[in-house]
């Protein structure tokens, strides 16, 4: 599909109302898991809601374990606008707030149209909350049961996602390319006998405990930043990072890494930022993922996997078109679990998962608790 203007696209979509309820009486939802990312998806073609509000409603109790569903990541929310197999893309958080986008969830979200609706081929519009939603190509592998989405090139990172000062530079303008960030950061290196956490001290007694990490900012359709082993992060983080089983000291040393740079660094970065820590290993790309909104690791990401490609690629170390991603922490449940993606001559990325529809389930819409106000 080829759309001249952002207004072209904002045409096809449905009216975004703010205020109502929930149009039917049951609200559908099917859960599905991608390289351990887990989603409910609502096809509104036959469970239409009226509005946000309800779409932040519902989404707030789903994604509650002790009240609600629970065990997923996100809600998608998919409709299917007036031009045929064109569907809008919504993703809202625990909040009830709304993100952009997510590239396991459009795998997922492609597995359910192609089951309910017979396409081999579709598009779905991602970023809404930008106002300027952008087309996303995606379709069947045949003969299999993986499904793909092609994204265009990767963009920088907006300034309302990142705000550079100090020893930042700001990119320059119209260069497609990472821009690099040197972040310090402290790292947790396990427990010490009070059961607190301790710091990494690669360099022995009274050394600098804030080691700089160099890494490259891209957008992807989210926010990231990439820390590359060996290419501005030091390689000898590799061992507690991407030991064989999991760990508790791995868990905190990824968790430490996400938070400090989001928390300690948010004149930088307003909004968040995802936190990608990724190896070239084995002829393969192994990498883990701190997520922004949800605030903690995810199994893997979608849009992570693109964005750790896309650096990679730019520093000359994925030689070959497509690259096998292995979803680190994924891999520590189920070991066969990968992502691909491959790289085409335009710029544009391309990728690939098998997506797995896990159960369906309905919820009386009437029998939603209300949200309370907690602002006034």
């Amino acid at each position: 599909m080829i759309l001249s203007r952002p207004d072209e696209v904002l045409d096809m979509l449905p009216p975004r109302n703010v205020s109502g309820h929930h149009e039917g009486t049951v609200i559908r939802y099917e859960k599905y898991s991608t390289a351990g990312n887990t989603f409910l998806v609502v096809d509104e073609s036959d469970t239409p809601l009226v509005n946000d509000a309800a779409r932040s409603e519902f989404s707030c109790w789903a994604l509650d374990g002790g009240f609600g569903v629970g065990g997923a990541d996100n809600v998608l929310f998919i409709a299917e606008t007036p031009r045929p197999g064109t569907y809008t893309f919504r993703i809202f958080e625990h909040d009830g707030a709304e993100t952009l986008s997510c590239g396991n969830g459009l795998l997922a979200a492609g597995h359910l149209i192609a089951q309910r609706h017979g396409r081999t081929a579709w598009t779905m519009l991602t970023e809404l909350p930008s106002g300027r939603p952008r087309p996303v190509r995606g379709g069947l592998v045949a003969g299999t049961d993986r499904v793909t989405v092609r994204i265009a090139g990767p963009r920088q990172v907006p300034e309302r996602f990142w705000r550079p000062r100090g020893p930042v530079a700001p990119p320059t303008g119209g260069d497609p390319g990472p821009a690099e960030v040197t972040l310090p950061v402290s790292l947790p290196s396990g427990e010490d006998e009070t059961g607190k956490s301790t710091v990494v001290d690669r360099d022995g007694p009274g050394t600098e405990r804030d080691p700089a990490l160099r890494g490259f900012l891209v957008f992807t359709g989210e926010p990231h930043l990439v820390l590359v082993l060996g290419h501005g992060a030091d390689e000898q983080l590799a061992p507690a990072l991407f030991p064989p089983r999991r760990t508790e000291r791995s868990l905190a040393l990824m968790d430490a890494l996400g938070r400090q740079i989001n928390e300690r660094h948010r004149a930088v970065f307003p909004h968040g930022i995802h936190v990608n820590v990724a190896q070239i290993h084995d002829g393969c790309l192994r990498f883990r993922t701190w997520e922004r909104a949800i605030d903690k690791e995810t199994l893997a990401c979608g849009t992570g996997a693109l964005a750790c490609v896309h650096v990679c690629a730019a520093r000359g170390l994925l030689p070959e078109p497509t690259t096998v991603l292995w979803p680190h922490h994924a891999r520590w449940h189920r070991p066969d679990t990968e992502l691909r993606v491959t790289r085409e001559s335009d710029g544009a990325l391309v990728l690939q998962g098998a997506p797995v529809r896990i159960y369906a389930g309905t919820v009386p819409a009437g029998q939603l608790p209300q949200r309370e106000d907690h602002t006034r």
